[in-house]
């Protein structure tokens, strides 16, 4: 989900934000990465990447 904060609209996946947007404000609000939030592991197409955590690292490193 993507919350665009200043108006707290809220989209289900970038399609429906580009759409509401328009294409090129869209990526300039990703951008910025200030007025978007992302949501339930969205990715972003701006070289940003949110890597999920792994719990095997963790045992690996204990043992």
């Amino acid at each position: 989900m993507i919350i665009h904060l200043p108006t707290g609209k809220q989209f289900a996946n970038r399609k429906e934000a580009k759409i509401y947007f328009g294409t090129a404000y869209y990526y300039k609000l990703e951008r910025e990465k200030r007025d978007l939030l992302f949501t339930d592991n969205v990715q972003s197409a701006t070289n940003e990447y949110c890597p999920k955590t792994s719990n095997k690292q963790d045992k690996h490193k204990n043992s």
